[in-house]
């Protein structure tokens, strides 16, 4: 099977998801990416990725900027893209086009000319949450999902459902859970000491994953004066994480905090092999941003590591109150602190893996997705 896919940048150390998914895919199929960016080339290598060169000037470009943001169609139009993007179908003849999140297709349809080739569009968090307060994006998507017959794809029910309320029923619609390597996320270490006994999360600092809550929670925990002593590691970068290190400084809790930094799937390996229990506190951001379902989670299940979060978007379709951990409302600092309690005496849960080897796994991931794949394809040739 030929796939080609648009990913607007390829690729940011947040879409390990899609990159997981496309190497997947390419063990058994010929993948093609077409992006406006390459970037993080080291760390995420592929061979087949041709980048769209723009014909727009620079500040032709950042004039623009703020019209494709309030989602203008006619903003994104550009005749050397779509010489490149048709010529791209017409050499490489795909039997099924994917791209990536709703506003940033908007670069690949806008200027995709009318054919018969099935074209998938997955939705992952931003682009089916904060996005879906433009009417004028709503507007726009109803109208490529007729004019290209898309065939959207989300990654919890919990997503399906916002971006239906908006939109109305979408009749060819799927859900599809991100698939996380087993293989490579597997607990071998079952010797950790207890103390210090080890919170973890590994995300990027961006609001909606809540590290001010974890800290507030975490700072309570420690006035408990347990019998023990607790860390709290927080992997990762972004605009957040000097002030959540001067955070941890006010509440004069920064000896028991570490920052490590980005940390790639190595790193987080061993983190994760370290650590007695995964938090993970996403919360809606001020501007209504939501997550899809954290992959960290996945891979922290897989890892059999109990997990405390929140119940928010999608993340109660994969982690269970009280059986794989706990969760609690967000930005609840008081339940988030009792079930950091509570776990201190959990352990590690086996059944988190078998939950991910049965719904999240990465190969079975590729599967459903090439399964996908075919109906559309069939359906067209009919």
């Amino acid at each position: 099977m030929k796939i080609l896919v648009f990913v607007k940048k390829f690729a940011a150390p947040t879409l390990t998801f899609i990159y997981n998914e496309v190497t997947e895919l390419a063990k058994h199929n010929d993948v093609k990416i077409i992006t406006l960016e390459r970037i993080n080339k080291e760390k995420f290598p592929f061979e087949n990725v041709e980048v769209l060169s723009r014909s727009q000037h620079p500040l032709i470009a950042k004039l623009l900027h703020p019209f494709q943001t309030r989602d203008f169609l006619w903003s994104y139009r550009d005749k050397a893209i779509e010489d490149q993007v048709n010529g791209i179908i017409s050499s490489f003849k795909p039997d099924v086009i994917h791209t990536h999140f709703g506003y940033e297709s908007w670069w690949f349809l806008t200027n995709l000319k009318p054919h018969k080739i099935p074209v998938f569009i997955s939705f992952h968090g931003f682009d089916a949450s904060h996005k879906l307060n433009s009417k004028r994006y709503i507007a726009t998507l109803k109208y490529f999902l007729k004019r290209h017959k898309l065939n959207p794809i989300f990654v919890s029910e919990y997503m399906a459902k916002t971006v239906e309320a908006k939109t109305g029923k979408l009749v060819d619609r799927d859900i599809l859970y991100y698939g996380t390597d087993i293989e490579f996320f597997k607990k071998t270490n079952y010797e950790v000491p207890k103390s210090p006994f080890t919170f973890l999360q590994i995300s990027s600092f961006a609001e909606k994953k809540g590290h001010e809550y974890t800290i507030g929670a975490f700072d309570s925990l420690l006035k408990l004066n347990l019998p023990f002593e607790c860390r709290l590691i927080l992997a990762g970068e972004g605009d957040l994480r000097v002030k959540m290190m001067e955070l941890c400084k006010t509440l004069n809790i920064d000896k028991w905090v570490e920052f490590p930094g980005l940390v790639n799937s190595q790193e987080a390996r061993n983190l994760m092999e370290n650590a007695h229990v995964f938090v993970h506190h996403s919360i809606t951001s001020n501007i209504g941003d939501k997550e899809g379902i954290p992959n960290a989670l996945m891979e922290a299940m897989a890892m059999e590591l109990p997990v405390i979060s929140t119940i928010h978007s999608g993340i109660p379709e994969l982690v269970q109150d009280g059986v794989n951990g706990y969760l609690v409302e967000e930005k609840d600092i008081k339940s988030y602190t009792d079930a950091m309690l509570k776990s201190l005496n959990i352990g590690l849960l086996k059944n988190n893996r078998n939950v991910i080897a049965e719904k999240f796994e990465r190969k079975k991931h590729a599967e459903i997705l090439k399964e996908f794949y075919k109906e559309k394809i069939q359906q067209a040739q009919n």
